[in-house]
């Protein structure tokens, strides 16, 4: 750490003491050690340190604040909010399994999860909408998100998910028992999860739909939809989804359900705008009786 000496010398004939010294520093609101040398007089070298570090830091921090206003680009994007029912009256449940393995920490039936619908508005859970021929240089930018496949309670959380190409998947272990999660697809991957509270790191590099299963519990079963574009979102236990930032424009927007399956439906997208949509799926035949999964799949 630097300290100012009892006695600086300026010039041949001035000498400053050091208590004069700090209460010009504190003054001129400066680091110890800066000072500006008197009209008239040269500073001796070796006693008055350089300012050049002082003064060329303010136009470069100038220079930053003008870039970013000068990249930021126009508002030319609007929003899509996207409600999914399922039509009819009748209202289906999600499969369900008995299981044999593990039943003193998972219990001995478990709901696949594959098709729910709300009791109050017959929204449809877990339907994935993504915008797709969206031009490369139309799409935003997005900073690498991070997502969490959680083994909780014998299921995977959450159940249906999207992400982008370079995001990073989370593979986690919360219960007190050994839970692999195996990748299926774009990203090839078995991890092996023996210790609760563990978890390992993945990066998805391709796009696509990747399927998530756990070996040693054949009903545990996860699905993520990967993209090159953050314009995709997943309905939630209203049936509701929303997306934003989407590019003005005519644009299909694919509507995906693990059993109700795929649909297509074109939008357009106004600047600052919300464009709202109400789609239907026709119901699907009902789920077959319960299976045993005992073992490995």
């Amino acid at each position: 750490m630097r300290t100012v000496p009892k006695r600086l010398v300026v010039s041949k004939r001035l000498v400053l003491p050091k208590r004069l010294v700090s209460r010009a520093v504190a003054l001129c609101a400066l680091p110890p050690l800066v000072l500006f040398a008197p009209v008239g007089r040269r500073p001796a070298s070796s006693t008055v340190p350089e300012l050049r570090s002082v003064s060329s830091a303010v136009p470069e921090l100038q220079h930053a604040s003008s870039a970013e206003v000068e990249q930021a680009p126009a508002s030319q994007t609007g929003v899509l909010e996207v409600r999914i029912r399922l039509a009819g009256e009748s209202r289906p449940v999600p499969t369900q399994v008995r299981n044999s393995t593990d039943p003193e920490a998972c219990g001995l039936q478990h709901s696949l999860g594959d098709l729910l619908v709300s009791a109050e508005n017959r929204g449809v859970q877990n339907v994935i909408a993504t915008l797709v021929g969206v031009p490369t240089d139309r799409i935003p930018a997005k900073a690498p998100q991070r997502l969490m496949i959680d083994n909780r309670d014998c299921v995977f959380h959450p159940h249906v998910s999207v992400a982008r190409v370079g995001d990073t998947v989370v593979a986690k272990n919360s219960d007190p028992i050994l839970h692999n999660t195996h990748y299926y697809g774009p990203l090839a991957s078995n991890i092996a999860l023996p210790f609760e509270g563990m978890t390992v790191s993945r990066v998805f590099r391709r796009s696509g739909m990747v399927v998530v299963l756990c070996d040693v519990h054949g009903w545990m079963r996860a699905i993520v939809r990967v993209d090159d574009h953050p314009l995709h979102a997943v309905s939630d236990e209203l049936g509701f989804l929303r997306i934003s930032g989407i590019p003005t424009g005519s644009h299909t927007v694919e509507l995906w359900h693990e059993t109700l399956g795929a649909r297509s439906v074109e939008v357009e997208i106004y600047q600052d705008e919300t464009t709202r949509l109400d789609f239907e799926y026709e119901p699907s035949p009902s789920p077959l009786e319960p299976e045993s999964t005992g073992g490995s799949r």
